[in-house]
């Protein structure tokens, strides 16, 4: 018989350490977090040192919400394991949840140090190089995925989206006809060239690409553009639809509550229904159809 302190001197059971880290995945996949918490902690309390023990806790304190304790346990887990991909894109997406991007930046700096030809690591450091407003430098990043992989549709939007924010505007619609060609259901890439024909006033184009992105996926920020390119087009019933369909998706939205002032403004004066929206501009005088289509009068109204 061991003496009764003998045990601590033993490695605990690998059967009990794993049967607890399956029980926690399990509970954490059907959304019971309290549930997957307990079987972590005996996990942890078997195997204290334990990196993916600690990542999985993480995760699931991030889902219920305790954002410290999350990045507190990606931080143990780093601890653990310094090389960790996912210990560090998980300290990373829990800084960028607590808004601290220049730390998060950071965090994806240190594992391009050791895993430079991680695609995921340099499309979300170009992302947060974009949300501080260091458009330059999500370029740099963009390129570094589109280098490892030209067929990235997302590198190619993200890098439109930061030329366009620096006014590259010809070199942003060629990554955003890239990335749709690449992808034609990109929704991303298509919300962008309704930014961008709307800086140039093209509202009959801008109209179309809202259109075809609002088919595969609503969203507020959508429905908001389409409203603006309306109310760009004076066509107010239509702009005010737009912005009643955005405010109902997203009532804190206060840009909308302030365009569909505009816009029930400006029906009391003025309202038009300019047609379906084909082309605006797209084809050239001359090209086959151009001569015959009926909307052609209003499209010289509203194409520069």
């Amino acid at each position: 018989m061991l003496a009764p302190d003998a045990t601590e001197r033993f490695l605990p059971s690998v059967d009990r350490l794993e049967s607890a880290m399956h029980a926690a995945r399990r509970a954490f996949e059907r959304g019971d977090t309290d549930g997957a918490l307990g079987q972590l902690g005996v996990a942890l309390k078997l195997k204290p040192e334990y990196d993916a023990a600690w990542i999985l806790k993480g995760h699931v304190l991030q889902k219920a919400g305790d954002r410290e304790a999350a990045l507190d346990a990606f931080m143990q887990s780093l601890k653990c394991s310094g090389d960790s991909k996912e210990g560090w894109m998980g300290l990373a997406s829990a800084l960028h949840e607590l808004g601290r991007l220049k730390e998060e930046a950071e965090a994806y700096d240190r594992l391009l140090a050791f895993d430079p030809l991680s695609i995921e690591a340099w499309i979300d450091k170009g992302a947060v190089l974009h949300e501080l407003k260091d458009y330059s430098g999500a370029i740099r990043c963009y390129e570094e995925v589109l280098a490892l992989r030209p067929e990235h549709g997302a590198a190619w939007n993200n890098k439109g989206a930061a030329l366009l924010r620096l006014g590259q505007e010809a070199e942003a619609a060629g990554c955003f006809e890239e990335a749709l060609h690449l992808d034609p259901d990109c929704v991303d890439a298509m919300a962008n060239r309704v930014y961008l024909y709307e800086t140039k006033a093209y509202h009959g184009e801008a109209v179309l690409w809202a259109d075809r992105a609002l088919r595969i996926r609503e969203a507020p920020g959508l429905w908001y553009a389409k409203g603006l390119a309306h109310l760009g087009l004076l066509e107010s019933t239509l702009a005010m639809r737009s912005f009643e369909r955005a405010l109902a998706l997203d009532p804190t939205l206060k840009e909308a509550k302030a365009a569909l002032r505009r816009a029930t403004a400006l029906r009391r004066k003025s309202d038009f229904y300019r047609g379906a929206y084909e082309c605006f501009g797209t084809h050239l005088a001359g090209d086959p159809g151009c001569e015959e289509c009926e909307i052609r009068p209003r499209c010289r109204e509203v194409t520069p």
